[in-house]
């Protein structure tokens, strides 16, 4: 007797010698295909960690911001204080003139907290009045500047980069009015 399973397997089989089986992926395709997929996979984490950059960048301006906001008043009353013992007819005296040594040595360390921190001060003396940066308190007329200059800082301004922290308060000048206006 003949073993059947031998002609079975002896018999080659035509559709495969044929015809290539159209459901296998070509190798190059599928390479491409993975290439592609992993060069965008790459780009998009490239993109997420750029946008957590400037979100962290962000949130640290922020932060720079509220501080000095919430810090600004006593920076003005440092300023104030100064002024006033400056100002003041007991000058000379050297207890006054060892709180305004005091004094000028807090503002310095403001001063120097607030450059470390790239926070610039908006001080627009003999300027432009901006309406960006500036706040006006009051209009003065007068002659000696052009109309729309700053005459008076009444309180600085802080801007962090382009962020505005806080506008400066100022006194602007006006044309003075005639009897014709």
């Amino acid at each position: 007797m003949e073993d059947k399973t031998d002609k079975i397997n002896d018999t080659p089989n035509e559709s495969a010698t044929e015809a290539p089986d159209v459901s296998a992926p070509d190798s190059h395709t599928e390479l491409a295909q993975l290439t592609d997929k992993w060069k965008r996979a790459l780009a998009d984490a490239e993109n997420a960690r750029k946008r957590a950059d400037l979100a962290q960048l962000d949130g640290r301006k922020h932060g720079v911001a509220m501080a000095v906001e919430a810090l600004a008043p006593a920076y003005d009353d440092i300023c104030m204080a100064i002024e006033a013992a400056k100002a003041s007819s007991e000058s000379d005296n050297p207890l006054i003139a060892a709180h305004l040594a005091g004094l000028n040595s807090a503002k310095s360390a403001f001063d120097a907290g607030l450059k470390a921190l790239g926070v610039r001060t908006i001080a627009p003396e003999n300027t432009p009045f901006d309406p960006v940066l500036h706040e006006a308190m009051q209009m003065q007329e007068t002659d000696e500047t052009t109309p729309g200059q700053v005459l008076v800082l009444h309180r600085l301004g802080f801007a962090l980069g382009k962020r505005l922290i806080r506008p400066a308060h100022v006194t602007v000048s006006a044309r003075p009015t005639t009897a014709s206006d």
